[in-house]
């Protein structure tokens, strides 16, 4: 039993992650919407790919192609239908049930 136990431990510990891989087809004018959008987090640019480092994944756009990497396919699903939401303009977003919230810097009186 111990044996069992311990090897099942270490198959976990060892196995490959699987890793959910969602791909769009985009225009050109959808590229150029979605790079302005990604510009504004600071992404990785490499030539003519612009790749953003989420916490649950990465998206990578090239022209022509967005690609969504993610540890589940439920969270790749998530950052796609965000992306193209947030792509529209901030008064669209309620009717998305999205939100959003200007912060300002708070001021500190020494």
């Amino acid at each position: 039993m111990e044996e069992e136990e311990s090897s099942s431990f270490l198959s976990r510990l060892f196995r490959k992650s699987s890793e959910e891989v969602l791909e769009q087809e985009i225009t050109d004018d959808a590229y150029a919407e979605l790079r302005q959008l990604l510009m504004r987090a600071k992404p990785e640019i490499m030539g003519d790919k612009i790749l953003l480092h989420l916490p649950r994944a990465e998206v990578i756009l090239r022209p022509g192609k967005l690609i969504i990497k993610a540890k589940t396919r439920k969270d790749a699903e998530k950052i796609l239908r965000n992306l193209h939401h947030y792509s529209q303009p901030p008064g669209l977003w309620p009717a998305y049930g999205l939100t959003y919230s200007l912060r300002k810097e708070k001021t500190r009186v020494s």
